[in-house]
This record gives structure tokens, C-alpha cells and sequence, in this order.
């Protein structure tokens, strides 16, 4: 084959060695890089060579190299758009040119390095080292217009993105006057999305988010005037005095004054430790008091206090977002989406609160504490974002016409002459339904800078107008936005709401046409989005298979998007007015709820318990079990790996493993003798190819596509869990790091053995178990065992514990002498018998052999799991949902394989106690029935839910805490 070398290569003699292969006599280092024809013609992979990514690209029969990620924010470039002979950056929509490696416009400045590339013998070989290829650095030539290139001075007040933007644009189309930049802070123009991000995280400095450098400075020709500030400027004189005396004469004057964080107007508001966010100076700030915080508050729920709460999720701060509207921000989305983001930090552990009204903050001991409408909020530091207010003083002391910012026309022009203005202080010269808004947004910086600099320097108007953009990183995803939507605007959905690939399109509800679109982590859509937006004609969902999203989230019946009335056939359920302090009847009876509960949480983002390690140790073990009511086989294949698979079927839907547990080769339905592998892959089908020719599957029928529903499974101190989830995060993630050690003070480190199980069904609701054991308060007045006996006790050293997202619980207690206890607890804890004692005084020893202050604890895995350690008797409990009105519970006994005969002996003793028909599984079995019973007897009615304000974990075991802030994660999970 013709060795085929690019980019130019001006030596192509070669000479073989036996041991290194081909290398060039100039010294080329070839690597071996990709099979030629794994490359799609014009398309673009992603390789690796020696350590550093590189993206190939095969371009009319051309294979060319650069470097594989994105010099702006770090995208592999193999996930972006190839169009024509350029790269499209996935994230931000950077463009290069893939032969020179060429910046070719915003947010990319700087140039990709590019590889010499030849393909011998089929195979792409790379080289790193030498004859890289760099693109032009001076452009300018290519951009200046045709006339004489404009003179003067022009001065620039405020040095922040727009600035930068504007002064290059001025350069690069010709202008070779005098630029004063004047800045309040002392810094060279940086960009600000990054302070809310990578900043906060410790991932960025400031000098990756420089616009311009100290080298750009001289090259550039700029005269600097940091750290002081514009105080007049005189219109008819032109010019502009500086807060340090000097005067700055000009011909032309940007105004690029930005703005600064709106404050709150209470008492408190500047408190230390109360955090507005503008400056790197803040984001600093803000970094070094999140290293040490435990408990963060958000005030204001719009993309600052998202990403805010984003990073404190990160860094495992529990974070309370208060949002003072009925939903996050109202004010430019429709409710349906708004309500997506809100779920989305839901589902990562942030407790969002909605219609609360911040009253006041103030100073309590070490920490703060923020009082609403919705209670008091304790926090080790506050974190304020509610609207940027646009410094427009110094523009309408000028005489520049003003209205909720600077208003400008297309080339950004003031209403004096003169005066430019460019960024989140300036209007967009194109009204939204008949109104001007300002675009707070990199993007707009980007073009307003960009527009206002060409046209001082008095070079043509790009007359491509391009659509707003927005783009924002919350909880793992690249959330991107194009166009502007309105509050009233329909909702329609492809995809899963709120997860990666989820596309929301709004629509105009009088016109039918597209506003916006949205997409989480889906870069694709954007591109096409641009198509879509330039189409005037009513946007027809069915093309993309979308939905319609009521304003609670749930999908309409009805495609028709330009009708003011929309019916719709599914139950409509809602929540009391009153809030997470009460909890409706339907929650726990109703058939519809239940069904979207197996879809919605078992089968969705949840890690379920299957199993114990140790009840399959040996290669061919199985046993049955359940995901929700799903029963699946657990079992150890020939490779030593675990595997969860259901257990139907896949011919005609029989439940094939019928035995409990036991040792297996294979698995065999006992109705038409389908065979399968301990991995759950279809391994054999009986007459498959017929008899004498006759009858049989299709000739195309494949074994491989006929195997089990299999599972995500991972496994942690010898527990097993399953997930539908096929990129669910790992397990310690999803637990976060309180509920993690409380798991692991139990599981240890010792191998678990598993001393016997126990069975049985109970005529309630599956939920109500969760919320059994997340309320302390009732055991102190109900088990005569646990109070009368020290285990949990009113004044005891306790806990109920919540992790961020209210999912999961730790009920914890210290075992105390309640002969101490005074007489008046005494009398409230009705529960408690003066005098009862056992027989057999064994049962109540305690051997403390666990690294936990606790010598009680019920720790609550959502959705299915409750282990429990109950001084020395330990157990799993396993929940599994029948119906909205029962559920069976199967315990599993354990201890440790180093255990003596004793201590053995000892949890078996305790365990018999304690198990569902001891002292505590009667009483709590059956007030579990009596609550479903009156449910269904008097049905529509609420629970009453408001012991200890709050959300969370609480200190104290009279408090209902934990169950709101399990029902919160409930809702956002179920999306109600």
C-alpha cells in the first residue's frame, strides 16, 4: 500500500530496522496508533499514544492528527463534530481546523497542536515529537477591512470577558489606535463560569481562565489601568475621569461594566461567612470555607446556587437550597423544567425548599443560622445567589438611555454617540415576545464584545445572528441551552427526565414554534437544535418522539402543542399545600403509585440488596431473590464473578429457578428446556434447527440475543447489590460517607457466615418499614423492651441520621442504665415497666466489639435494605413489595466466621429476642397493619408529619425529621 504522510512531511525517506520497524532518517518517532479502516471517512477517534490523547480524522482519503482534547475546557474532541475540514468541540462548541489545528472562533483562543501522520500497511502510525505542525498566529490580515485601518484612542471601561473580546475584535479588524483598559479589580480580564465550578473544586487557577495575558498586553498594544475605576465620564468633551485623578481622552468608549451580585436586604446579610459570588477573590473565599463546612445554605435557586450546590455535593457538604418562587427559576422557565433541575440536585442529596421567604441571619456559637418562613436552617457557612444587578450608573449619568440595562443597537451603539456598551450591563438588541432582557452568559459576552469591537474599529457588522447560549455543569452533567423560553412555554421530552440524554424542547403555546432547547450531557442536540430554531413553521413533536410534560412533570396524552386546553387520561395526584409535614393516604394505597414505584425506584437509580456473599461461595452456587417484587437469581459463574439476572424466561416467561438456593451448572426451564449459563446468556435451545428440516427457529436466530435481563452488580465487605441502573456511581457514592461508616462499623472487614433466615409477609404498605425505622420516636413509646431495658430511651445518647439526599438512615442509640432515669420520662415513656426483668440475664449482655459509639443501630438502605445490629445480634432485612398494601420482609442472620462457639451462641440467643417474633418484630409488625388498615377503612385522608422542624438528620429521638426528608427524595425520585 502507498504510504500515505500528513500533514506535509518534506523528507518521506525511510530505511527499516528489523527490531524497531520503520522509523524516518529525520528522527520521527512512529507510534502505532489505529487500524485505518476503524476510521470513519469524515468522521473522527479517539487514541492514545504514550500517555497522551490524540484524535484522528479521515478526510477525503487523508488520515491527519491533532491533539485529542480541547484546548478551552478539556473535551476529548473525538466525542465532537466533524463538518467539512473543521472540529466542533461536544461542550461549548469550540471550532478548529482539523488539518492546520487552527482556533477558528469563541470560546477557542488557542490553537491545537497537530501530528504527522502516515498509513502503512494498514495501520495509522503518529508521530508525537517531531514536525508538529502549528497553525498561523496572526490572522488579522485575513479580517481587516477593506478600507484604511481606523486610528484614535478608545477607551474600555471594565476588564472582564467582554473587554477582552471587544479588543481583540477591535485588533484583529484593523484598528491600531490607543486602548486604555480600566478595571476595577487588579486583575487582566478573566472569564467567570469557571468561578462556580472547577475554581470552587480546586481543579483551575485563575491564569486558565485569563482572556488576556501579560504577553497579550504588549501584543496587543493595551495601556492598563488596574485597580481603579471610572467615576465621570463628559460625553460632549470625550472624556473619562478615573477614580485616581487621571483623565482618559477618547474617541470611542465600552462600556463593559458588568454587574454585581444583588444582596439580601436583611438583618445578617454580611455576616462572615455569608458568601456572594462575583470575583475570583469570592470563589476563593468560597473554597476555603467549604474545606471545612458540614452544612451549607443556598439562598436563591438559579444556575449560581445549583452549581454552587453541585460542588458541595462533590466535596459531601449537606446542602439546604431555599428558592423564594414556587419553583426554580420561574421567572425563565416553565415550570416542568424547572422542576427537572430541582429533581436533579434532589436525587444528589440537596434538600430544596421552595416559597420560602429568607428572614433574617444570624450568629449562633461558631456557626449561623438562617431564619424563613420554612423554620431555621443551621449552617457552618451561607452562600447567596440571587440575580446579578447591572452597574448601568455610570452609562445613565452619561445621558445613555437605560432600562433594566444599557439599551444598544445591533453593533451595540449607545444612545450617545461614541459610547459602545457590551455584557451583562447592556441590553440584547433583540427583543423576547416584545420585551429586552440582558443575557448574563459567557455566550453574550462573547458576541456583544465581539460586535462593539468591530464596529469602533469601523469594520462591517457580522451579519450572522446567532441564537443565545447557555451552558451550565451540575452534578456530573454539561447542561447546554439554546434559545431563550419563556415561563408559559410547553415542555417536550425525549428521553428520561433529568438523567444524560435528556432533550426538552419549549414551545411557543400561541405560535406552536420551538423557544429553546435543553440538553443534559447531549451535545448532539444542540447542533441539531441550531436547524431546528431557524424553522419558523410550528415545531411538530412526533418528529423526535417527544412528549409534552405537564407542569408537575408528567406526560401529556396529546401532541397538540398550540391549543389552550389539553385534556389528559392519567390520575392526577397532589401533594398537600402544606408540604413535606404531610403525607397523603394515596402515597401508600394506591395501585398506580406502586407500579410507578417499581419503574421509577427499584428499577431505576437505585442499588438493591440481593444477597450475602457468603451464601454463595463456591463456583455454581445460587440463590432466588427479589428487586422490588422482582425476583431474580443470584448466582457465582466459573470465572468467580457474581452475576444477577431475573429470573423469567426469555421464551415464554417462566420463572425457571424454582429451588431457593443451591449448586448449579446451568439453569434449565422446566417448560420448553431453555438452558442458561450461571451469567444468565441463553445457552441452548432444544430442536432449534428443526427436525429433518422441518420447523425450528429462523435461520437468523441468535443465542445471544435471547439471554436474560442481567443486572449491574456490585459488591462491599461481602454484601451483594443489583441495579437496573447500567451506569448507576458506585456504591459509596450513592451511600455518601455518614451512612458509609455507620455500614461498615457492622461489616468490618470480617467475613460474614450466615447463621439462618427467617420469613414473613406483613399487610402493609413497604414504605411504612422505612419510616418505622427513620422514627425513634415511636419506639420510646411503644417497645417495652427497648425502654425498659436501656436499648433506646428518651435523654439516651442518640442519633437519627439522614444522608444529603434522604434516601438512606441511621437510627442510633447508646444502651444506658435506666434505673437513673427521672421519674417524669419515666411516665411519658408508657412503654416502660418498673421492675420487669429476664429470666435468663444473658440476653441483655452486650460484647463491644464494633468501632462505633452506638450499641443500637437500624440503618435504612434505600429502597430494600435494613441491617441491623442490635447490641450482638446482626441481620439483614430484605423488603420486598407485593402490592401497594403488602410487603414480605426476609431476615438473615449472620455473624463472623471467627466467632467462637459462644459468641455464636450469644447473637443466636439475642437474635430469637429481637427477630420478627420477639419483642420487637410483634409490636411493630403489628402496628404497621393497624396504620394500612385504617388507611384503607377511611381512606382520602394525610399523615401528620411535623415533629422537630427540619429536614435531615436531628440529634434528638422525638423528631420526624428523617421521614420528611425521606419523602422528599421520594417525590423527587417518583416525580410528583
Amino acid at each position: 500500500m502507498e504510504e500515505l504522510i500528513s500533514p506535509c512531511i518534506l523528507h518521506k525517506e525511510m530505511y527499516t530496522d528489523e527490531n524497531s520497524g520503520t522509523v524516518p532518517r529525520c528522527g520521527m518517532a512512529w507510534r502505532k496508533a489505529i487500524a485505518v479502516n476503524q476510521l470513519k471517512p469524515g468522521g473522527v477517534a479517539r487514541v492514545e499514544i504514550d500517555g497522551k490523547p490524540v484524535a484522528l480524522y479521515l478526510l477525503d482519503g487523508e488520515v491527519f492528527a491533532t491533539h485529542g482534547i480541547c484546548t478551552h475546557a478539556l473535551a476529548f474532541l473525538a466525542d465532537g463534530f466533524v463538518d467539512g475540514g473543521t472540529i466542533e468541540c461536544p461542550l461549548h462548541q469550540g471550532i478548529f481546523d482539523i488539518r492546520s489545528g487552527k482556533a477558528l472562533c469563541s470560546p477557542v483562543t488557542q490553537d491545537l497542536e497537530t501530528y504527522a501522520v502516515k498509513v502503512r500497511d494498514g495501520e495509522v502510525f503518529v508521530d508525537l515529537d517531531g514536525n508538529k505542525k502549528a497553525a498561523p498566529k496572526d490572522q488579522a490580515e485575513a479580517c481587516t477591512p477593506r478600507g484604511a485601518p481606523s486610528r484614535g484612542a478608545v477607551v474600555v471601561v471594565g476588564a472582564g470577558q467582554a473587554a477582552a473580546v471587544a479588543i481583540r475584535s477591535m485588533r484583529a479588524s484593523g484598528f491600531t489606535g490607543t486602548i486604555n483598559l480600566v478595571g476595577r479589580e487588579q486583575h487582566l480580564p478573566y472569564e467567570r463560569p469557571p468561578l462556580s465550578k472547577d475554581i470552587l473544586l480546586g481543579k483551575a487557577a485563575i491564569e486558565s481562565c485569563r482572556r488576556l495575558a501579560e504577553a497579550d498586553v504588549a501584543s496587543l498594544d493595551i495601556k492598563t489601568h488596574l485597580g481603579c475605576s471610572v467615576a465621570r465620564i463628559d460625553p460632549a468633551a470625550r472624556i473619562a475621569f478615573l477614580s485616581n485623578g487621571t483623565e482618559l481622552r477618547y474617541d470611542a468608549l465600552l462600556l463593559a461594566t458588568g454587574g454585581v451580585p444583588r444582596r439580601l436586604s436583611i438583618a445578617g446579610a454580611d455576616l462572615p461567612g455569608v458568601h456572594y459570588l462575583r470575583t475570583i477573590e469570592d470563589a476563593n473565599s468560597i473554597r476555603q470555607s467549604l474545606a471545612g463546612a458540614k452544612r451549607l445554605v443556598i439562598v436563591g435557586g438559579g444556575f449560581i446556587g445549583l452549581e454552587l450546590a453541585s460542588v458541595a455535593a462533590t466535596l459531601g457538604v449537606t446542602t439546604v437550597l431555599l428558592e423564594r418562587e414556587a419553583e426554580l427559576m420561574a421567572r425563565v422557565l416553565p415550570p416542568s423544567l424547572g422542576r427537572s433541575f430541582r429533581s436533579l440536585a434532589e436525587r444528589h442529596g440537596v434538600s430544596v425548599l421552595r416559597g420560602v421567604q429568607v428572614q433574617d441571619i444570624r450568629r449562633d456559637g461558631e456557626g449561623l443560622v438562617v431564619n424563613t418562613s420554612a423554620g431555621a436552617f443551621a449552617a457552618d457557612t451561607i452562600c447567596v445567589g440571587v440575580g446579578l444587578a447591572p452597574e448601568t450608573e455610570l452609562a445613565a449619568a452619561a445621558g445613555c438611555e437605560v432600562d433594566g440595562g444599557i439599551v444598544v443597537d445591533a453593533e451595540q451603539r449607545t444612545s450617545i454617540a461614541g459610547i459602545w456598551a457590551a455584557g451583562d450591563c447592556a441590553l440584547h438588541c433583540r427583543p423576547v415576545k416584545g420585551s429586552s432582557r440582558r443575557f448574563e452568559s459567557w455566550h453574550n459576552a462573547e458576541q456583544q464584545g465581539a460586535a462593539a469591537g468591530q464596529s469602533i474599529a469601523g469594520a462591517p457588522p457580522n451579519a450572522d445572528a446567532q441564537a443565545p447560549w447557555f451552558w451550565t455543569d451540575q452534578f456530573g452533567l454539561n447542561i447546554q441551552i439554546l434559545g431563550v423560553s419563556s415561563p408559559g412555554d410547553k415542555v417536550a421530552l425525549t428521553g428520561r427526565d433529568g438523567e444524560p440524554g435528556a432533550v426538552y424542547r419549549t414551545i411557543d403555546p400561541d405560535t406552536g414554534r420551538l423557544t429553546s432547547v435543553v440538553a443534559f450531557s447531549d451535545p448532539a442536540a444542540i447542533r441539531q437544535a441550531r436547524k431546528e430554531l431557524e424553522n419558523p413553521d410550528m415545531f411538530d413533536i412526533a418528529k423526535v418522539s417527544a412528549a409534552l410534560l405537564t407542569s408537575d412533570g408528567k406526560e401529556e396524552n396529546t401532541q397538540v402543542v398550540n391549543e389552550r386546553s389539553v385534556t389528559t387520561t392519567s390520575k392526577q395526584f397532589v401533594w398537600p399545600s402544606e408540604g413535606l409535614t404531610r403525607v397523603p393516604d394515596w402515597v401508600y394505597t394506591d395501585n398506580d403509585i406502586y407500579r410507578r414505584e417499581v419503574e421509577k425506584i427499584f428499577h431505576g437509580r437505585t442499588w438493591n440488596y440481593v444477597a450475602l456473599e457468603s451464601e454463595i461461595p463456591e463456583i455454581g452456587d445460587f440463590i432466588r431473590s427479589n428487586v422490588g417484587p422482582t425476583p431474580v437469581v443470584v448466582s457465582r459463574a466459573e470465572d468467580g464473578s457474581i452475576n444477577v439476572f431475573e429470573n423469567r424466561c426469555a421464551h415464554r416467561a417462566a420463572e425457571f429457578c424454582r429451588e431457593l438456593s443451591g449448586n448449579a451448572k446451568e439453569f434449565v426451564c422446566p417448560y420448553h428446556q431453555w438452558s442458561y449459563d450461571l451469567k444468565g446468556n441463553l445457552a441452548g435451545v432444544p430442536f432449534r434447527r428443526g427436525v429433518d428440516g422441518k420447523g425450528g427457529m429462523p435461520r437468523d436466530f441468535k443465542n445471544a440475543d435471547h439471554g436474560l435481563r442481567q443486572l449491574k452488580v456490585t459488591t462491599h465487605r461481602g454484601v451483594v447489590f443489583a441495579s437496573y441502573c447500567d451506569d448507576m456511581e458506585p456504591l459509596a457514592e450513592y451511600l455518601g460517607p455518614e451512612i458509609l461508616r455507620e455500614f461498615e462499623a457492622t461489616f468490618d472487614g470480617r467475613k460474614p457466615k450466615v447463621l439462618g433466615h427467617y420469613r414473613h409477609s406483613l399487610p402493609g404498605n413497604w414504605k411504612l418499614y422505612h419510616e418505622n425505622l427513620k422514627d425513634p420516636y415511636h419506639a420510646t413509646l411503644l417497645h417495652t423492651f427497648l425502654v425498659t431495658f436501656g436499648l433506646l430511651v428518651a435523654g439516651n445518647k442518640s442519633s437519627m441520621i439522614a444522608d444529603p439526599s434522604g434516601r438512606h438512615g441511621v437510627m442510633a442509640s447508646a444502651k444506658s442504665d435506666v434505673s437513673k432515669l427521672d421519674d417524669n420520662t419515666k411516665k411519658e415513656m408508657r412503654a416502660y415497666k418498673e421492675g420487669m426483668q429476664l429470666e435468663e440475664p444473658r440476653f441483655m449482655d452486650f460484647v463491644n466489639e464494633f468501632d462505633s459509639p452506638w450499641s443500637v443501630t437500624m440503618t435504612t438502605i434505600w429502597p430494600n435494605l435494613i441491617v441491623q445490629r442490635e447490641m450482638n445480634t446482626l441481620g439483614v432485612r430484605q423488603i420486598v413489595p407485593t402490592g401497594p398494601n403488602e410487603f414480605i420482609m426476609k431476615w438473615t442472620m449472620f455473624g463472623f466466621e471467627g466467632d467462637d462457639e459462644e459468641m455464636t451462641r450469644h447473637r443466636l440467643r439475642q437474635g430469637n429476642l429481637m427477630g420478627p417474633a420477639g419483642f420487637l418484630g410483634l409490636e411493630d409488625n403489628e402496628a404497621i397493619k393497624f396504620v394500612q388498615d385504617g388507611m384503607l377503612a377511611v381512606p382520602d385522608g394525610q399523615h401528620v408529619v411535623e415533629l422537630d422542624p427540619g429536614v435531615g438528620t436531628a440529634d434528638t429521638l422525638i423528631s420526624e425529621a428523617s421521614i420528611r426528608a425521606m419523602y422528599q427524595h421520594w417525590r423527587s425520585a417518583m416525580e410528583l
